[in-house]
């Protein structure tokens, strides 16, 4: 086949991502297109050798799975090779969870999307190495979209790969000790992200601070105990299940994790915020608005519950959740009880 040597022409615009190793990620705008895309620019000394130029795009292109991003094309100029994907007004699931926490339906929905896509590139033997909350797209259908497949290699006969890089808030605790890995290594980061999904970005990065490879490699390092209270104890099982330290005691495939996350049916509809220092759970239906708020007052945690009518616009107490505690963890625990009996 004779070769076409076309121009292609985009305009950058801003930058978003921000946790790229060696490529930066745009907004930009296509003019053959007329559409608001997104680019992702990878230097040229990044690479070994200038064979692995196309190897991300040609990945995604092989993978194409509702749950995956879609690559529209991929080109080079002197010094960089630019992949193009479509542009998603509401961005990165990380992106989410610096903007709110996730109820518990919300949870389980967008885990399920993003390991379907998981689980189809690992049917194809290609091992992801850098899942994240921000290589997870939000599409225009509110449907989870796994991305970036620039760390991701295809796995040998027997199941195993080898990393060039790797993202040192998700990394696994068998790469201290040996650089074979299986589809394991994008299990334990899958659970992480379900962890962060559960926490949010605020206490995950709180414990970063402390991060080590000594926390990484004795488990406490995400702390497996440290939990929201609403959320139900059956997704705290699925998540520990995927972090443990012994690769051999994961999940050992993402259907099962998916299995045993869509098997999860408490607390779905609990919404939890944080403002200054004033926590609050509310649990909305047909008729009623339930909240539940925590605050340390004096040298107290103290909680208190109130019942909003919609029919009346009046709000009246709910007894139960009154309460004083001599510590945070104690009133969680008690939280957790409340919420689950709703």
């Amino acid at each position: 086949m004779n070769p076409v040597i076309t121009q292609l022409t985009f305009h950058l615009g801003e930058e978003i991502g921000g946790e790229g190793l060696n490529s930066k990620t745009y907004m930009a705008h296509d003019p053959q297109l007329d559409a608001t895309i997104v680019v992702k620019a990878m230097t040229k000394f990044s690479f070994n050798d200038q064979l692995e130029y196309f190897n991300e795009s040609k990945m995604l292109y092989s993978s194409r799975h509702p749950n995956i991003m879609v690559i529209n094309y991929a080109c080079e100029d002197d010094d960089h090779v630019y992949l193009s994907m479509p542009y998603y007004a509401k961005g990165s699931l990380n992106s989410l969870l610096n903007r709110k926490y996730l109820t518990v339906r919300e949870i389980i929905k967008y885990s399920l999307d993003f390991l379907s896509g998981l689980h189809y590139i690992h049917t194809k033997s290609l091992i992801h190495f850098d899942v994240k909350p921000t290589n997870i797209i939000i599409n225009d259908s509110n449907r989870a979209l796994i991305t970036d497949f620039g760390l991701s290699k295809y796995s040998d006969d027997d199941g195993f790969a080898s990393f060039d890089k790797a993202y040192r808030r998700h990394y696994v605790p068998e790469a201290f000790v040996t650089t074979d890995h299986t589809s394991q290594y994008d299990i334990y980061q899958a659970g992480l992200t379900l962890y962060r999904m559960c926490n949010g970005n605020d206490d995950f990065n709180t414990q970063c601070m402390d991060l080590s490879r000594e926390s990484i490699s004795n488990g406490t390092f995400p702390a497996r105990d440290r939990f929201l209270p609403h959320i139900p104890n059956g997704l705290r099982r699925c998540i520990k299940k995927a972090l443990e330290v012994n690769p051999d005691k994961r999940y050992q495939t993402v259907i099962e994790l998916m299995n045993a996350v869509s098997a999860v049916n408490e607390n779905l509809d609990w919404t939890y915020t944080k403002n200054d220092d004033v926590e609050k759970w509310s649990f909305d239906s047909e008729k009623t608005i339930d909240y539940l708020t925590l605050q340390f007052v004096g040298d107290k945690w103290v909680t208190k519950g109130e019942k909003y009518s919609k029919k009346t616009n009046k709000p009246s107490n709910i007894t139960k959740y009154n309460a004083k505690y001599e510590s945070k963890d104690d009133a969680y625990k008690q939280i957790a009880k409340l919420l689950k009996e709703k």
